[in-house]
């Protein structure tokens, strides 16, 4: 009998496996690494205090199998609900717990004027596929100088070069994409023209979720673990489905060799030497390695990978900030991009914080433990009183390649080839290039593991 084989075992890879075991009788699931969950791990300090490795609330897709597969429990005591994501900023100098958009009008004054008429003057959205051309088109010079710039700086590195990076490669998630420009009452007039509701960030979250109401969108349910595990607890749930439902799961494992003919792949041989006929691959990792084993060409690309440093801290007293679950830090004086604050993510008694920033190859900046104590303490997260309880700093190579053309090009290069050269396999998950949340990421792979059912 044929097997059904996901190559790939973090969040993607692993509901694809119980779909998979759903729906055909033997699927075997394999991962490179001796454990399954990606990044998306739980680390524990000398104190035994755990905190997130890749930070991320889980949320529901709007498809009903895949959210009982991904929060069977969350009618128990296993998962708390979070009514709503709540974001705020850090920039300037001074916080805004209501978005995680930037507010040009901090500043200052004769900037900010002068700002805010080169971006009434940008009335057309941009056709410009790169991220200098397109946001100095839709913000204007100086607010992309001044705002938007200094983000892309934090994020891809203080060398790179903006006209080589795509536009269609995170310049909205991240935040360089919207800003607020105005009043509250004048950025609702602005937004119902589709210019500008392209470039404006809302003031409050409820007028976002006011807009989608009205476009018939749905919002999203947030859960987070209450166990001791974290978002472990998620990853291990979802193996331990995987498990029942008869799915093998070979970890420390790799595929070596992919044979096919006539389009259709027949076998695979892996790491152990071991051999396996195979009716249907889904792949959930870079599409190169598949292109390898499979000896077909390959589009290669100097390709610069943002190295990820996590500063975990446990404190003694609350944090100052009792409202947000994530701070987003565009201030371009600290490094860190991201902070978590757990304290209001859990009802677990232990005030934590971890920061988040990204480095490349040839950054020589060292931001430590200290350093990231002085700046929480610079910017209000805590007071002076505040004494440590524990900490662990992270580095994480390899978590995100910068979005350059090149890099683009060869990657849907290498798509297509996969995709038009076999037919029974399915290419997910974020380096496929066909998508980046990892919603969308979930719901492709739903309908794509349907579709093998309709044909």
């Amino acid at each position: 009998m044929s097997s059904y084989v996901v190559v790939g075992a973090g969040i993607c890879g692993l509901t694809a496996a119980i779909l998979l075991a759903k729906r055909f009788d033997k699927v075997i699931l394999v991962e490179q690494a001796p454990h399954c969950g990606g990044l998306l791990q739980t680390v524990t300090d000398d104190a035994g205090h755990s905190y997130d490795q890749g930070t991320h609330i889980p949320e529901t897709t709007g498809i009903k199998e895949i959210d009982d597969i991904l929060f069977c429990e969350q009618h128990s005591q296993k998962w708390q609900s979070i009514d709503k994501l709540r974001t705020g900023n850090y920039f300037a100098g001074s916080w805004d717990l209501n978005t995680q958009t930037i507010d040009a009008r901090k500043l200052p004054l004769e900037l900010y004027h002068h700002g805010l008429g080169e971006f009434m003057d940008c009335t057309d959205i941009p056709k410009d596929l790169d991220i200098e051309a397109y946001l100095t088109k839709s913000l204007g010079s100086t607010f992309y100088q001044e705002l938007a710039l200094p983000v892309i700086r934090k994020l891809y590195g203080q060398d790179v070069d903006p006209s080589t990076l795509t536009a269609k490669t995170g310049v909205n998630y991240f935040g360089a994409g919207r800003i607020i420009a105005s009043n509250q009452r004048l950025t609702a007039l602005l937004k119902q023209d589709a210019v500008f509701d392209a470039k404006l960030g809302f003031h409050h979250q409820a007028e976002y979720e006011s807009q989608l109401r009205q476009k018939g969108g749905e919002l999203p349910e947030f859960y987070y673990p209450t166990t001791g595990q974290r978002v472990q607890f998620w990853t291990d749930s979802l193996l331990q489905k995987a498990k029942e439902l008869g799915v093998e799961v070979l970890t420390s494992t790799s595929v070596t060799k992919i044979d096919h003919a006539n389009g259709k792949i027949h076998g695979l041989k892996l790491s152990n030497d071991r051999v396996i006929d195979c009716g249907f691959l889904f792949w959930s990792v870079p599409p190169v390695f598949a292109l390898k084993a499979a000896e077909l060409e390959i589009k290669k690309a100097n390709v610069s990978f943002r190295t990820a440093h996590l500063l975990h801290y446990t404190f003694d007293t609350q944090l100052l900030n009792t409202q947000s679950h994530y701070i987003w830090n565009w201030d371009p004086a600290i490094p860190f991009f991201r902070a978590t604050l757990y304290q209001n993510l859990s009802a677990d008694p232990l005030f934590q914080v971890t920061l988040e920033y990204l480095s490349g190859a040839q950054d020589h900046h060292k931001y430590g433990l200290e350093e990231g104590m002085k700046d929480l303490l610079k910017m209000g997260l805590i007071s002076p009183e505040t004494k440590l309880v524990s900490s662990l700093e992270q580095k994480i190579d390899n978590t995100f390649p910068l979005p350059t053309f090149e890099f683009a090009q060869a990657t849907q290069n290498n798509y297509d080839a996969l995709n038009n050269t076999l037919d029974n396999i399915v290419i997910s998950g974020r380096f496929s290039g066909q998508c980046w949340l990892q919603g969308d990421v979930l719901r492709k792979a739903y309908h794509d593991i349907n579709a093998l059912i309709i044909e």
